[in-house]
């Protein structure tokens, strides 16, 4: 559609990814837009014909992203930038059941005993603040509600997004949902092989010095007892995505950590590496 003089676009920013602008005028072939801060932006007027509109709603970093009456590309990285910028920093955002998270990279206080208490005690976490709790609250009540049924919970992201914390975080709610505490130590033997999975299988990257190079499947066994459900056992497997990085890596990147911890320890473990 063609621009209008004075109404407002998402246009693309080399920094922001989109920014919210108002169309001033054609300069030839460019598109010129300002934004509230007063940043002139432009792009081609064969591209403005294809932006969306801004709508207010878009703005005000919402907890659902389909509240939205329209939700685009731009309206989605906007909405989760503004409740991330928040003087106490948002960094849940949802998509109904799917869960978008954001490394703040500092510790937050939202994940004590308290906000546990919270969502364990929830009849509807989509009734408060976005969390990963909420997640574990809705593979545990699909667990032992009537339709009992196994449930899975997928956690990606690129590296160094935070998923490791995530795992931890979903482990903890439904370790403690399920045994209300008393089988709580199953979470801390699962975590411990992280240093084992992580030596074998991360490596220093461009973009993160432990990096993981692989995936990881958890499968917890659960057993219904009377009127609870209480955990057998957890397995792990593991999946090494980058073989070729045990014989060649690229520029500034490394091997994965167990070669440079072996040569580290040499001295130590001289008898036994041969």
């Amino acid at each position: 559609m063609p621009l209008v003089t004075g109404e407002r676009y998402w246009v693309p920013h080399k920094e922001q990814a989109y920014v919210p602008a108002t169309f001033k005028n054609l300069d030839g072939d460019a598109a010129k837009f300002t934004t509230q801060e007063g940043e002139e932006v432009t792009c081609s007027a064969k591209e403005g014909d294809t932006l969306g509109h801004v709508i207010d709603a878009q703005l005000d970093g919402v907890d659902n992203i389909c509240s939205l009456e329209e939700v685009t590309q731009a309206a989605v990285l906007h909405t989760v930038k503004v409740r991330y910028l928040n003087a106490n920093p948002q960094v849940y955002t949802r998509v109904a059941k799917i869960m978008i998270a954001v490394n703040p990279f500092k510790a937050l206080s939202i994940y004590g005993p308290a906000t546990m208490k919270t969502y364990l005690e929830a009849s509807d976490p989509m009734d408060m603040d976005p969390h990963l709790y909420a997640i574990g609250w809705d593979a545990v009540h699909g667990l032992t509600e009537a339709n009992k049924a196994n449930q899975a919970v997928l956690i990606s992201g690129e590296s160094g997004a935070g998923k490791t914390e995530s795992t931890k975080l979903v482990l903890s709610y439904v370790s403690e949902a399920l045994s209300g505490g008393t089988q709580g130590g199953i979470q801390d033997k699962i975590m411990r092989t992280n240093p084992i999975l992580e030596s074998f299988g991360n490596a220093m990257t461009v973009r993160n010095n432990n990096s993981s190079r692989f995936g990881k499947w958890l499968q917890m066994t659960v057993e219904a007892r009377g009127n609870k459900v209480v955990i057998l056992g957890c397995s792990v497997v593991d999946y090494l995505l980058e073989l070729t990085r045990v014989i060649k890596q690229g520029a500034k990147e490394r091997n994965y950590h167990v070669f440079f911890q072996m040569i580290y320890q040499k001295e130590r473990f001289k008898d036994q590496i041969k």
